[in-house]
C-alpha cells in the first residue's frame, strides 16, 4: 500500500508494525488485568525475555505464543487483532468504526451473557488512564448479584433504557439522558428493570479489565 510518499512499503517494514501493534496490545491488556510481566510470562509458559521483547515490538510471536499469551490474559486471540474496515495503523490507533467493536468480557466462565449483560470497548485501546466503552443489559439484566467495588472512578450516560443504579445502598432509577458519577470504591449495581434494551456509554478510571 503506498504511502504519502507513493513509495511501496518495504514488507519487513509491514511486518515491524504489525508486530508492534500486537505487542501494544498484549501490554496494554497485562496492564489492565493486573498481571505483571513475570506472571503473565508464568501463566503462558513463557520466558520473560520473550515476553519482554514481543510487547516492545521486537520479536514476532507464534500463533501458539499467542494463543498461550491470551489465554493467561483472559481473551480470544482475536482482542489481540482490533477490527478495522481498514489497513490504516495510524487510523486504528485514534479511530474505532462502528460495526468494529471488541466485545468486552469481564467473565472467565462464558462471557456475561448470562447477565442479560454485553460490552463493547468504545476507546481504541485499554492503554491508558481511562476507557470508554457501551454497556448494553437486556429486560431484566443486571451486573451482577453481588455489587462491585474496585479502585478509581466511574461515570455514565443513560443512551437509552431505563437504568436502577444501586450505589452504597442508595437506590437511583435513571432515564434516558440522565448521567451519573461515583467512586468505584463504593458498592454497585447496574439493573435493567424495564421492558426495553438499556444501553449506558461507560467511562472509567484507572482502566481496570479484571474478571468479575
Amino acid at each position: 500500500m503506498a504511502g504519502k510518499s507513493g513509495k511501496q512499503a518495504r514488507p519487513d517494514t509491514k511486518d515491524a508494525i504489525s508486530g508492534a501493534a500486537v505487542g501494544h496490545e498484549i501490554r496494554a491488556m497485562r496492564r489492565a488485568v493486573g498481571m505483571t510481566l513475570n506472571e503473565c510470562a508464568t501463566a503462558a509458559s513463557l520466558s520473560v525475555g520473550f515476553l519482554s521483547l514481543v510487547e516492545r515490538g521486537q520479536k514476532q510471536p507464534s500463533l501458539e505464543a499467542l494463543q498461550r499469551i491470551s489465554a493467561a490474559l483472559g481473551v480470544e486471540i482475536g482482542w489481540l487483532f482490533p477490527p478495522s474496515p481498514n489497513d490504516d495503523p495510524i487510523e486504528n490507533k485514534y479511530v474505532v468504526r462502528k460495526g468494529f467493536r471488541r466485545r468486552i468480557d469481564y467473565s472467565r466462565l462464558s462471557g456475561t451473557e448470562y447477565l442479560g449483560e454485553t460490552d463493547f470497548l468504545l476507546s481504541p485501546s485499554v492503554d491508558g488512564q481511562l476507557a470508554m466503552s457501551l454497556m448494553q443489559f437486556a429486560p431484566g439484566g443486571h451486573s451482577g448479584d453481588d455489587p462491585l467495588s474496585h479502585e478509581g472512578e466511574e461515570v455514565g450516560y443513560v443512551l437509552a433504557g431505563q437504568l436502577t443504579l444501586e450505589v452504597d445502598g442508595h437506590t437511583f432509577v435513571l432515564e434516558e439522558g440522565d448521567s451519573f458519577g461515583f467512586s468505584g470504591e463504593k458498592p454497585h449495581r447496574y439493573i435493567n428493570a424495564g421492558q426495553v434494551t438499556l444501553q449506558i456509554i461507560h467511562t472509567n478510571t484507572p482502566v481496570i479489565m479484571k474478571p468479575r
